[in-house]
């Protein structure tokens, strides 16, 4: 049983326990809402992607290499081998160092281009569109001497540089700053509105209580 106060409303105490489970509801809906928004949001911070193309051209200089049988290397065997080097992981560190990317944040693909000897290469990074076109230069000028060695009597001629190709490829950070700040505004909102419902009822309430003194005079 709930004892409350003389001249007060019996069901008044639990009535404030339901309000303050209502407020404590609301501040931690508000508090949620901003959370689940930041969390949302980590993915979306923007990347960087900066392009290339190369093409494998026959070298005259070079030995044609031969296979067992001795009929020479098939060209589109000789660029599926290059463009597998170019996506060897081995060329990551001195890209990253050169570009200033903290080690294990760029990505590269190599993707051969059906029925032609020409490779397209990106590369992803969320340093920078600067440091991701530094970056794949690197890689392309350290992998070019293996891939020439090992994809046939071919050498490799770039045919679009990365130079002025990277772009962001996720949200602007300007657009992440007003998205959570009108997160963080909602829930602000939403925790004040808590507290001053809970203020008018609570003075609705005290405005309807009998007044003890009048209560202590009567009969």
């Amino acid at each position: 049983m709930t004892l409350g106060l003389p001249g007060e409303n019996p069901a008044l105490p639990t009535v404030r326990r339901m309000d303050s489970r209502r407020l404590t509801v609301s501040a931690c809906s508000a508090v949620a809402a901003a959370v689940v928004a930041f969390v949302a949001l980590l993915p979306l911070s923007p990347s960087y992607r900066a392009t290339a193309e190369v093409i494998l051209v026959p070298n005259p200089a070079a030995a044609a290499q031969q296979t067992t049988s001795g009929t020479l290397l098939d060209p589109q065997r000789g660029v599926m081998v290059a463009a597998a080097v170019f996506g060897e992981p081995q060329w990551l560190a001195p890209a990253t160092a050169a570009a200033s990317i903290p080690s294990g944040t760029l990505t590269v693909t190599a993707t051969v281009v059906q029925t032609t000897p020409m490779i397209q290469l990106s590369v992803i990074t969320e340093t920078g569109a600067h440091a991701a076109e530094v970056a794949l230069a690197t890689l392309v000028s350290d992998a070019t001497p293996l891939v020439e060695k090992l994809s046939g009597p071919y050498s490799v001629v770039v045919v679009a540089r990365p130079d002025g190709t990277g772009t962001a490829t996720g949200l602007d950070p300007s657009t992440i700053r007003m998205v959570a700040a009108a997160a963080v505004l909602v829930a602000v909102l939403g925790a004040t509105w808590g507290v001053l419902s809970r203020r008018d009822r609570r003075g609705d309430r005290d405005g309807q209580l009998p007044d003890s003194s009048a209560a202590s005079t009567r009969p």
